[in-house]
C-alpha cells in the first residue's frame, strides 16, 4: 500500500508539475525582500535575471527528481544553484532553505487526503538536503575568507620582511583542520 501512494503522490506531482513549479516559485521569490521579488519575478531571462532564471531551473529541477527515483545526493545536486545564491546572501539558514516548506502547503491544493503524510515525507527529503547544501556552501565560504585573510596577512609580512615565501599548500592547510 505505501508504494502505491507513493507511486500516486508521484504521478499527481507529474501531472500538476506546471501548477506546482509556477506557485512554488512566486512562494520562493516572496522570501525576498518586496523590491528584489518583484525583480525575480518578472522575467526568467538567465541574462536580464540571472537569480530569478536559476531558480525557477533548480524547482524544476528538483520537481522533475522527486516524480523519479532519487537521492539525497541528486536533490542537493538539482538545489546547490538556488541554494548556492541564498548562502551568499543575508539568509540565516532556517530562512535560506525555509522556501521549501512553502511546498507542503502549495501541495495540499492538488494532493489528495490521504496522500499527502507521503508528499509531506518527499518535502521532507528536500528540505534536508538543501540543509546539507546551505551548510557546505556556507563552509566554503568560511573557507575561502579565510585562505584570503591568511594570504593578506602573509603579504603584510613578507612586505615587513618578517616571513619567506609560503607554499600555495601552505596557505590551504585550513582545508585539513
Amino acid at each position: 500500500m505505501e508504494k502505491k501512494a507513493l507511486h500516486t503522490v508521484k504521478q499527481t506531482i507529474k501531472k500538476n508539475r506546471k501548477q506546482l513549479l509556477d506557485s512554488w516559485f512566486r512562494a520562493t521569490i516572496n522570501t525576498y525582500p518586496e523590491k528584489s521579488a518583484m525583480v525575480l519575478g518578472k522575467k526568467s531571462d538567465r541574462f536580464d535575471n540571472p537569480v530569478g532564471a536559476v531558480t525557477r531551473e533548480s524547482l524544476e529541477d528538483v520537481l522533475n527528481l522527486i516524480t523519479e527515483n532519487f537521492s539525497r545526493e541528486g536533490l542537493e545536486k538539482a538545489l546547490d544553484p538556488v541554494i548556492r545564491v541564498r548562502a551568499v546572501q543575508a539568509f540565516d539558514p532556517a530562512n535560506a532553505v525555509s522556501f521549501v516548506f512553502e511546498l507542503k502547503e502549495i501541495g495540499e491544493s492538488v494532493i489528495e487526503q490521504p496522500d499527502i503524510i507521503k508528499f509531506y515525507r518527499l518535502v521532507d527529503e528536500i528540505a534536508l538536503a538543501a540543509f546539507n547544501r546551505y551548510m557546505k556552501c556556507r563552509e566554503d565560504i568560511f573557507l575561502l575568507k579565510a585562505t584570503e585573510s591568511k594570504r593578506r596577512i602573509h603579504r603584510a609580512f613578507e612586505r615587513a620582511g618578517l616571513v619567506a615565501e609560503l607554499s600555495e599548500d601552505d596557505l590551504l592547510g585550513s582545508k585539513k583542520s
